[in-house]
């Protein structure tokens, strides 16, 4: 009997220091509300459905984003592409209206040669800005590390400053050698971007779109610039990254052949599911213009 009551006593003592140490941890909410600095957190849920419905960062957040005041000339109407010819940039500093011709573009960046025998590494980091030294565009170029190619629009008065390790950049303003996956147009269900500009009403339709995917050498950030001066920051975070990603018949496949571990197919699964599930839409209107830097693709689908 004393030893029962031994025993009881130990799981009522253990069951309390459970508890004790559940309610004091900040990540914990069953049991009381998180606290930091010793004061309660009021979760903002207006910002939190906003995020999960179109990954949307908090205005209060914006700051972290915001690297640099990005130029108001972004709103202006887009520009075409001419016969302006091509031009190669290498390091130093490039006036539009002077050293370019105003248009829009796209860019070319030389590629790196990692072989032993060659080591040869072009790496380019451009910065273009305007008038009041606001940045319109802003990107590393470089295999691997950084994003090969941009469509921008060059505006008279822009200042294009080219860096890095051997610079070679190509310019083209005839849009005739741009990436051939990259798929714009008015009425287009599925639309496909890379870095660089784009403008609602010209190069993509209004209306509301769900983001498939996005890839780039890490994860960034879509600025949608509208017409009433505001800026939404879109967090292109990896999860809508497909990299990794196993389809649901590829995934039982190895488990039947042994190849993963149960565990592991269970991973997969939900790495599949979260990828396919949680996509978040952003309603574009005519006149929008996008700003996208550090993307590979961006693939969006007209709902």
């Amino acid at each position: 009997m004393r030893l029962n009551r031994f025993k009881l006593s130990v799981k009522l003592t253990g069951l309390s220091g459970v508890l004790m140490l559940l309610s004091g941890c900040a990540g914990f909410t069953g049991l009381r509300s998180p606290h930091y600095d010793g004061g309660p957190i009021e979760p903002d849920e207006e910002a939190i459905e906003r995020y999960s419905e179109s990954s949307q960062v908090d205005e209060a957040f914006e700051g972290i984003y915001r690297r640099y005041p990005l130029s108001s000339r972004l709103r202006e109407d887009a520009l075409d592409f001419s016969d302006a010819g091509s031009f190669e940039l290498n390091e130093g500093e490039y006036s539009v209206g002077e050293d370019l011709p105003e248009g829009r573009v796209y860019i070319q960046s030389e590629s790196s040669d990692f072989r032993p025998e060659f080591w040869i590494i072009h790496t380019a980091h451009v910065v273009i800005r305007d008038e009041t030294d606001s940045v319109a565009f802003d990107q590393h170029f470089q295999n691997e590390t950084g994003v090969m190619q941009a469509y921008v629009d060059l505006r008279e008065g822009y200042t294009v400053e080219v860096s890095g390790n051997d610079p070679i950049l190509y310019v083209d303003y005839s849009g005739e050698t741009g990436n051939n996956w990259v798929n714009t147009g008015l009425g287009e269900e599925q639309i496909t971007l890379t870095s660089g500009h784009y403008s609602v009403g010209t190069h993509l339709s209004p209306g509301q779109y769900t983001i498939e995917s996005a890839t780039g050498p890490r994860a960034s950030e879509l600025y949608l610039l509208s017409e009433n001066d505001e800026v939404a920051i879109i967090e292109l975070h990896s999860r809508m990254n497909p990299a990794g990603v196993i389809s649901a018949e590829d995934n039982q496949s190895l488990l039947e052949r042994g190849q993963i571990t149960p565990e592991i197919y269970e991973m997969n699964e939900m790495q599949r599911q979260r990828f396919e599930e949680d996509k978040p839409v952003i309603d574009l209107d005519e006149g929008d213009v996008l700003y996208l830097p550090m993307v590979d693709q961006l693939l969006l689908e007209e709902k």
